[in-house]
């Protein structure tokens, strides 16, 4: 056994060195326009329609173990491995960057962020789109901050909050990056500096900014009021505090209109038209107990509803409407959601849960919008388990990463040691493979399906 631990470091040593000296071959495949169908018919068409063709259209998966320092990067749909690289520590989480080309790996308790480039890109030449493709690598890139803890990713931007420390009085922050900023090694990516400590969040909207801010007096962690804050050159400045505060704030999302933070009493809602921000609360419903509160949002461009997770309680929220409503989708012997988001530009919402079944709903909240039939329609539950929960791993749980180019989804299982494919159309495994190690995060990479604008708002 320690011969064979002993072998496979010497590997990925190798491998590391090998793919540090930046050698890669980048094969490039223009493409004509892509015309985009608004008939979102799933019918006998469905695989002529998720069918990209083109090598390399199915993405790539980064993934990490539980117990080691070691990062892959995997081809799909086969699933396998491209390259292997060493990290500095073992990865507390793996973040796609805001185009999903590159992978951030999330370094929390050493203050590190690094990227992996998943080797897939695409590029916009006007009368075509040309996608790329070079094997993967390490960059140069990093960022180390204090604590990174909360990315939220949109329109090409991917926000980081820094968390701060409060035994050593770091002060908390945010840094706004592109995949060009990355690419590129840029030290000018917008930045801002909060003056204390806190488990904040941040979402970007182009030049602007909404950013958690927290009394420096308060006894809590948690930050209690949202800031506008506008870019300038290389930082931001604050515009705005909004008047309506949001007590013990956890969790953020967006769409094309809103931007929500859950809050202990509702979620604050800020809607955006044109360069004018304004904010209100919806107030938690009678569905709610005493110790319940939002603290999970989920959100999509292509999406009018958010999803707020409370404990094992889903809401879906509709920020135009301020509407909220209590979803059924069948917890069963489920405590906890341990992943979750929009699939397939915005036509599906799945829920991964800690007995490792995966719910699939059809989401028709930007079709039906008025009409008598919810905007969640459930679909399927999926088990992809049978093992017995208490042989989980210790820290470990299923992950979920969820392809922006067709409808898979890939879901691990750290107790078999395994990775799955999940179809979502047809609601199915449709092939598994087996790890040589626990699983412990991933996230997908690669070319999204450019469907962002096939819904009105």
């Amino acid at each position: 056994m320690l011969q064979t631990k002993l072998t496979m470091l010497a590997v990925l040593i190798s491998v590391s060195l090998l793919s540090g000296c930046g050698d890669s071959t980048t094969t490039i495949i223009e493409k004509d326009p892509i015309a985009v169908d608004d008939d979102h018919d799933h019918g006998d068409d469905h695989d002529d329609e998720h069918d990209h063709g083109a090598e390399g259209s199915a993405g790539r998966l980064v993934i990490s173990a539980i117990d080691n320092d070691f990062v892959q990067v995997l081809t799909l749909p086969e699933k396998t491995e491209l390259e292997t690289f060493l990290v500095t520590a073992t990865p507390s989480a793996i973040v796609a960057s805001g185009d999903n080309r590159y992978a951030a790996i999330v370094q929390r308790n050493q203050d590190l962020v690094q990227f992996i480039d998943g080797g897939l890109w695409q590029e916009d030449h006007v009368d075509h789109m040309d996608d790329f493709q070079a094997a993967p690598r390490l960059m140069p890139f990093q960022l180390a901050q204090v604590r990174p803890t909360h990315f939220s990713a949109a329109d090409g931007q991917l926000a980081v909050f820094f968390d701060g420390n409060a035994t050593t009085g770091a002060a908390a922050g945010v840094a706004v990056l592109t995949d060009a900023d990355i690419g590129e090694d840029s030290s000018n990516y917008p930045q801002l500096s909060l003056t204390t400590h806190q488990h904040g969040a941040a979402q970007a909207r182009g030049e602007y900014l909404l950013s958690t801010i927290r009394d420096e007096n308060s006894s809590t962690t948690l930050p209690d009021q949202v800031g506008l804050y506008h870019q300038h050159d290389d930082h931001f400045d604050l515009e705005e505090t909004f008047a309506v505060s949001c007590p013990n704030l956890h969790g953020s999302a967006q769409n094309h209109d809103f931007i929500a933070f859950g809050c202990t009493d509702g979620v604050l809602l800020i809607e955006q038209v044109g360069d004018t921000f304004t904010a209100s609360k919806l107030a938690n419903t009678e569905d709610f107990t005493d110790t319940m509160r939002i603290g999970t949002l989920a959100g999509d461009h292509s999406a009018g509803h958010f999803i707020g997770i409370a404990g094992s309680a889903v809401f879906a929220i509709h920020a135009e409407d301020a509407e909220m409503e209590l979803l059924d989708w069948q917890a069963d012997a489920a405590t906890a959601i341990w992943g979750y988001g929009f699939a397939e530009q915005g036509e599906k919402f799945v829920l991964l849960d800690n007995t490792g079944t995966l719910t699939i709903f059809n989401y028709h909240g930007h079709e039906h919008a008025g009409e008598a039939e919810p905007a969640f329609e459930f679909v399927a539950k999926l088990p992809l388990t049978a093992a017995d929960l208490a042989d989980m791993p210790a820290g470990a749980r299923f992950q979920l990463a969820i392809s922006a180019a067709d409808d898979k989804v890939y879901v691990t299982d750290p107790i078999a040691n395994q990775l799955h494919t999940v179809d979502l159309h047809d609601a199915e495994v449709v092939s598994t493979k087996q790890l040589s190690f626990t699983p412990h995060r991933l996230t997908w990479l690669g070319v999204a399906n450019p469907s962002d604008d096939h819904h009105d708002h």
